[in-house]
């Protein structure tokens, strides 16, 4: 027989995995913040590409690439509907770090729609970007994919404000006037800025459109982002010019 003491220790530890096992995720997924390098979300990467071997690719796909911000935006495909569309978030990637895997996080499944959608992370903890940072970041994705793709159109959504962070408004708000300034000068660029839908009279974050983390979207949140997109990719569609065949 085994003593009670021993019957409730060992019951005590199976309750504490589960604890244990989101401290080590979670220690982990901090030590991929403060690597700087893009390095950091190789497995993620290698986790995407597993996936995809188990799936029927769509052509020409409507493609969402980000962070987590992606990741959590699991209803979008059904709100695109018909528009095929694929979600790649990867980590919580900066956009350099989504530059540097772009032969296979975009130009690999030659996307009709590209939407970028910057992330927490090129605010806090992997990089402080001022607006002329993000500008220049997204820049060179853009521009790195029109050098590969003949994508029809490329919609960046402004970083949003977050109810956590009420210090970012104003550079928020600077970073979507920048990046307006700068679509406004590129063909095949649009921006999306949704905060407008997502903040209070007072121009704060709604917190019933967050989770509890005062980062991320909740399913309200994400159902105004995706209402937002939506409409943009029926007004592109409308008129949308002849899309050329980069092998001709």
């Amino acid at each position: 027989m085994f003593e009670w003491r021993s019957i409730r220790m060992f019951f005590g530890i199976l309750l504490c995995l589960p604890l244990l096992h989101l401290g080590w995720l979670l220690a982990q997924e901090f030590r991929a913040y403060l690597d700087p390098s893009p390095a950091a979300w190789a497995e993620d990467m290698q986790a995407i590409i597993r996936a995809d071997e188990t799936l029927a690719l769509p052509e020409k796909p409507v493609l969402v690439v980000g962070g987590r911000r992606v990741v959590l935006w699991n209803n979008l495909p059904a709100m695109l509907a018909p528009y095929p569309t694929l979600l790649r978030g990867l980590g919580d990637a900066t956009i350099e770090d989504l530059t540097h895997y772009y032969d296979r996080l975009i130009g690999f499944y030659r996307p009709d729609i590209l939407v970028l959608l910057p992330g927490y992370a090129d605010l806090h903890l992997r990089d402080n970007k001022t607006p002329e940072d993000l500008v220049d970041a997204v820049r060179t994705l853009v521009t790195l994919n029109r050098q590969h793709l003949a994508t029809a159109m490329v919609y960046v959504i402004a970083p949003l404000k977050m109810p956590l962070h009420p210090d970012d408004d104003a550079r928020i708000e600077a970073m979507g006037r920048a990046l307006a300034a700068w679509a406004a000068r590129e063909s095949g660029v649009a921006l999306i800025d949704a905060n407008g839908l997502l903040t209070t009279a007072s121009g704060r974050p709604d917190p019933a459109l967050y989770s509890g983390d005062g980062i991320n979207l909740n399913e309200a949140g994400y159902l105004r982002l995706a209402m937002v997109l939506r409409e943009a990719l029926h007004q592109g569609h409308r008129g949308a010019a002849p899309r050329r065949d980069p092998d001709q």
